[in-house]
């Protein structure tokens, strides 16, 4: 029963993680930076960092359940042209982050399908639980 518990809760914490990653890649979609030898040209263009998306991958436990982790996309972002873009380089190219919104709202619904059966389990077990403390009564 405790390893039945142990494993749904992993699968909780992992379905929460991969949410919460693909909803990071989401809002950070468009988020341009500079080309790498860039020149910027203003203070606040300076202090702007690149978003590097991640992707969860998930592993195996040597007792049961599994453990999520991020990985970075490689590559981390692509080369577009957009000249009129404030940190476009002299070329006109900036780099977006390497995402594809489509695929992380697939990774979101995986993310609820896998809560929700996770949660299923654990109400499952509670209702085991609550019948074999009745026949012990």
């Amino acid at each position: 029963m405790i390893n039945g518990i142990s494993t749904s809760l992993s699968g909780l914490l992992a379905a929460s993680t991969r949410a919460n990653t693909a909803a990071n890649n989401i809002v950070n979609a468009y988020n341009t930076s500079m080309p790498v030898g860039g020149d910027r040209s203003t203070a606040g263009l300076k202090a702007a960092k690149a978003y590097v998306p991640q992707r969860t991958v998930n592993t195996s436990n040597k007792n049961g359940g599994v453990t999520a982790h991020n990985v970075p996309v490689n590559p981390a972002s692509l080369s577009v042209f957009s000249p009129d873009n404030p940190v476009a380089n002299e070329e006109g190219f900036v780099n977006v982050p390497n995402v594809e919104p489509a695929i992380e709202f697939s990774e979101l619904i995986k993310a609820k399908n896998a809560y929700k059966a996770n949660a299923a389990v654990l109400r499952t077990l509670s209702e085991i639980e609550d019948a074999a403390l009745d026949i012990i009564e």
